[in-house]
């Protein structure tokens, strides 16, 4: 059943939306989650130990507003969604609506993601 988080960055507050994934189930179990990482040209990419996941979930491509936990990173993917069906790897364990997106994009280059369960 997908869950609120909501990822602190300083002092911004970002809600988002657990999904139903193996992976986004097992993430749950890690809150409240810290990790540090810094800006690329499509995401925040941060380091993250990977956890269980089903590997069928797996996709290539993004949509714009999708966490991902694979590969050793937590991705926030806030833009690209156009050029990403090349990228492979992506386990999208949660998402950020749209009209929050722009929370994202005004962060600094390097970052710490606090996530924790929505109150």
């Amino acid at each position: 059943m997908p869950m609120a988080i909501v990822l602190k960055a300083g002092d911004v507050v970002i809600p988002a939306t657990l999904n139903d994934t193996v992976a986004a189930q097992d993430f749950k179990n890690r809150l409240p989650f810290k990790t540090s990482g810094y800006r690329s040209a499509f995401d925040y990419c941060c380091t993250a130990t990977e956890g269980k996941f089903d590997p069928s979930e797996k996709q290539y491509g993004w949509k714009n507003g999708d966490i991902s936990l694979a590969g050793g990173w937590f991705a926030v993917l806030f833009d690209g969604e156009e050029q990403s069906s090349t990228y492979g790897d992506i386990m999208p364990i949660a998402h950020i609506a749209k009209e929050h997106l722009p929370l994202v994009q005004g962060l600094p280059r390097d970052i710490t993601f606090v996530v924790e369960a929505a109150e």
